[in-house]
């Protein structure tokens, strides 16, 4: 899993010095998230201690870090209150409702259990800002988009899923897209609703038991398969 770090990090060296990408940024006055490139030593030290093992894991896969969780910790779908909960050594409080959603869940399975299970990403390992609000990829061009996803294929290629579980309808029509086209020769899953609508109102009990249940029981069917 080293190599993801890897992979990101060096195509975070080429994005900055992309002429049409900085010009696009800088017009329209959009900046990405550098958590990841800032935090890229505990993003390594994460990954060593839950992602070292190799495993047919579930891909939980969202559409890019947002500014308050992932765009500051660089570890997708975790926030730096979660990091406190999983890595020695951190005690810091900044939290949003999406990365404590998915933390919830995470605790629900057990942690060493759910990792051994499932592995988090986004088709964008890069988030946006404009204004202090989330930009997501799919409201960049085209042509812009396609580069920082891009990167996504190559991630799945050495995670070598079981199965990818789309978490938005964004997500699932991009992976759509990359099946069709003869991009991805992974199974997608049926799409399971955004941790962040689902962390909101009074059904946040019921969507964590939800997704939990939807995973163990992937694990189970995958277990009786290979069996």
């Amino acid at each position: 899993m080293e190599e993801i770090i890897d992979l990101h990090l060096g195509f975070f060296k080429k994005a900055e010095t992309n002429v049409a990408i900085s010009k696009f940024f800088k017009e329209e006055k959009i900046t990405i998230l550098e958590g990841f490139h800032e935090n890229v030593d505990l993003v390594r030290a994460f990954y060593q201690k839950y992602y070292s093992k190799s495993a047919a894991r579930v891909v939980l896969c969202g559409i890019n870090p947002g500014r308050k969780g992932a765009g500051k910790t660089g570890i997708p779908f975790i926030d730096f209150k979660g990091v406190s909960r999983l890595m020695p050594n951190v005690n810091e409080n900044d939290w949003e409702s999406s990365s404590q959603f998915v933390l919830a869940i995470i605790e629900k399975m057990g942690i060493d259990n759910f990792f051994k299970k499932v592995y988090l990403t986004n088709l964008s390992w890069y988030g946006f800002k404009k204004e202090r609000k989330n930009v997501n990829y799919y409201e960049l061009p085209v042509s812009i988009q396609k580069y920082f996803i891009k990167n996504f294929i190559k991630e799945m290629d050495i995670v070598q899923p079981s199965l990818i579980i789309p978490l938005s309808k964004e997500v699932e029509a991009t992976l759509k897209v990359m099946k069709e086209g003869g991009l991805l020769p992974y199974r997608i899953g049926k799409r399971l609703p955004h941790p962040y609508w689902c962390s909101i109102g009074n059904r946040a009990d019921e969507y964590i038991n939800e997704y939990s249940q939807s995973l163990e029981r992937l694990s189970a069917f995958r277990q009786l398969t290979n069996s």
